[in-house]
């Protein structure tokens, strides 16, 4: 998936405020489109990473005791 611009950011970030009904005041509006950028580079970034079936959760956790000491 492609970048998006800032455009589609803004976009983005309306219309989910929108179906949301959650209203952005408009001094905060230039902090959550920044934030939503710096979020959907990062997911961009982790949706890049080749993942195979080893990289799979299992299915049942079973929590193993610590080893080695406590500190």
């Amino acid at each position: 998936m492609a970048a998006l611009t800032p455009p589609q950011v803004e976009a983005v970030v309306t219309a989910n405020a929108e179906l949301l009904g959650l209203p952005i005041a408009a001094e905060h509006r230039p902090g959550v489109i920044a934030f939503f950028a710096l979020a959907a580079g990062m997911a961009e970034r982790v949706m890049a990473e080749p993942l195979s079936p080893e990289d799979e959760s299992g299915s049942v956790f079973r929590p193993l005791p610590p080893r080695g000491p406590l500190s």
